[in-house]
């Protein structure tokens, strides 16, 4: 059964529309920029909005596109041309009645048939493209190269087991890869790689508590390694942060060294931090988003790893969601 389904995955993988809709620059009101830097944030009604020192863009929506009420986070390549996502699409739009004053609530006769992909856009080329066929499909996340993405596919569940998995996608021939003893990974999570491309980290699925896992990808073999929730490996290898409620901790990969980012945390540093946590593309900075429970307004903030120093750099604004480098193309 298995092998059919990673056989069926092999042969719908890579489809092309080529024809995406047109580019939208946006002034993207509540995002910011960075010296030289690509910035991804999330929009209104699901829009995904591009930042550079050449402009912004919002990335193109594709038809009978269904944004999900949890949604898996999207990745920026690390060349900032690309962004990977999660995409869901309702197959019968067309049968099913929505009240768009009623946010998420449709005639259940008949009930909306879903089917999702990985959906992965060229900024230079205006196109997206779309692997595989899946009935869940989570965050994602580019491999240090931008030649790969690993992100979590469920396929359904009998009373007795799900299938479901942990894959790896060659985004130069679309053979996806299983990677084995994955199947504990919250799909809906932050994924992150190491810099080397031989580990990845997430969250582990068992148990009443968030933990942090570290996955060799050689072997399937999985370690814990601390208590918390949505890792992210930093770019010089030595760390991976992750959240724990309304705190940012940095761990080192082999379960050592755990500590605040912060030196002294300020008042506002209160309130609850959200996904994903972002490294700068030089590994000495940290972007958090911070969210206000009560307004539901979002901050993000800046830390510094050298001094421990944090700065509000944004309020009432946009989910940031990655940081490149800008290549200038």
């Amino acid at each position: 059964m298995r092998a059919r389904y990673v056989l069926a995955l092999l042969l719908s993988a890579g489809t092309c529309l080529s024809q995406a809709p047109s580019k939208k620059a946006v002034g993207c009101a509540g995002c910011f920029s960075e010296p030289q830097s690509t910035l991804l944030f999330s929009g209104e009604n699901g829009d995904l909005n591009i930042v550079t020192p050449n402009g912004n863009l919002t990335v193109p929506h594709l038809p009978k596109w269904s944004p999900q009420n949890a949604s898996p986070l999207p990745a920026l390549s690390p060349s900032g041309d690309h962004v990977a996502w999660s995409l869901r699409f309702m197959l019968n739009k067309d049968q099913v009645k929505c009240d768009p004053q009623k946010k998420g609530w449709c005639d259940p006769h008949p009930r909306p048939v879903f089917k999702s992909v990985m959906g992965v856009y060229s900024v230079r080329e205006n196109t997206w493209k779309q692997y595989g066929d899946f009935q869940t499909v989570g965050s994602a996340a580019f491999s240090p190269d931008g030649k790969k993405l690993a992100f979590k596919v469920e396929n359904g569940c009998t009373v007795d087991s799900c299938d479901q998995n942990l894959m790896i996608l060659d985004l130069e021939t679309g053979q996806m890869t299983p990677v084995p003893g994955s199947e504990s990974v919250v799909w809906i999570t932050q994924l992150t790689w190491s810099p080397d491309g031989k580990f990845l980290a997430g969250n582990g699925g068992y148990g009443d508590r968030d933990q942090i896992v570290v996955i060799d990808l050689a072997t399937g073999k999985t370690k814990t390694i601390v208590e918390g929730s949505d890792p992210s490996w930093s770019p010089k290898g030595d760390w991976i942060a992750y959240r724990v409620t309304v705190q940012c901790m940095i761990i080192h990969p082999d379960g050592t060294g755990v500590r605040s980012v912060l030196e002294k945390a300020p008042k506002w540093m209160n309130d609850t931090l959200d996904t994903p946590i972002v490294w700068s593309p030089d590994g000495e900075k940290l972007l958090l988003n911070q969210v206000q429970v009560e307004g539901y307004h979002n901050r993000v903030i800046i830390v510094d790893l050298a001094t421990g120093h944090a700065t509000r750099i944004s309020k009432n604004g946009k989910y940031v969601l990655g940081w490149a480098p800008y290549s200038g193309k």
